[in-house]
């Protein structure tokens, strides 16, 4: 498998928003850096977005939505040559929204940290988390995690078990997200590498799940660290590909 990162910032080179094929794309956003293009974000939005981003009872929370979703569509709409503004996306029987005619794309958040996947096709997922203490994190892998994982990471040292949980996190909602079959997806029914400094895995998938995805040598699984403190996991369908990245800064906004 070929893997290669390159982080850059982005100013607007065409380049950047040409999506080869084999290529998965990551863009990272500090939406704490973006909040004075708030109003130019929020331009974009369909009215259905506006209405989602007034719901929030929490200004702060309203912003956030606002960047977001204009961020991916100002990104969309370069990748496209499409205004942004003008596009429809389809929400399927999951509700992941997919932009008819590609490219596909896939979109998460930890408080202001963003993380939005682009490939030409294909099935993908990234997931992003904040490095953090997790104070509950022994009963939801108790509860929810493959019990390969839970053995993996009770032999962590103590100070490495939380990295370890949140690697096993944003991988294990990568992948549910690459699959595209609903975040209903049962956590215990599939394992992937927990162990820090470990290359990132899918171990094993449960036999109830392989009509559905296919078997672990059927995906790829990625980490990346590009925005301080954060920890991604990107997860893409089929083997050989390549994932760079890209920080959104208020040169991409601007």
């Amino acid at each position: 498998m070929h893997d290669t990162s390159v982080t850059v910032a982005a100013g607007g080179c065409a380049g950047d928003y040409v999506l080869g094929p084999g290529v998965v794309r990551v863009w990272f956003a500090d939406l704490t850096g973006l909040s004075a293009h708030g109003a130019a974000m929020r331009a974009l939005l369909s009215a259905d977005e506006v209405e989602r981003a007034d719901r929030f009872l929490m200004e702060r929370l309203t912003d956030r939505f606002v960047l977001r979703r204009g961020l991916l569509r100002l990104l969309l709409g370069r990748c496209t040559g499409r205004d942004p503004a003008e596009l429809v996306f389809d929400y399927g029987t999951h509700g992941k929204p997919a932009l008819p005619g590609g490219p596909s794309f896939n979109l998460s958040d930890s408080e202001d940290s963003l993380a939005i996947a682009v490939a030409a096709e294909g099935r993908i997922g990234v997931d992003i988390e904040r490095l953090r203490p997790i104070e509950s994190a022994d009963g939801i892998a108790d509860r929810f995690f493959h019990a390969a994982e839970r053995t993996a990471l009770q032999a962590l040292p103590l100070e490495r078990r939380d990295e370890g949980f949140l690697l096993a996190w944003t991988r294990k909602e990568a992948f549910i997200k690459a699959a595209g079959v609903g975040l209903s997806m049962p956590l215990d029914q599939f394992a992937v590498e927990v162990t820090p400094g470990a290359p990132p895995a899918l171990l094993e998938i449960g036999e109830g799940l392989r009509g559905d995805v296919g078997v672990p040598a059927d995906w790829s699984l990625f980490d990346r660290r590009v925005l301080p403190g954060t920890v991604a996991a990107i997860a893409a369908h089929g083997t050989g590909w390549t994932v760079e990245t890209r920080v959104m800064d208020a040169a991409f906004a601007g």
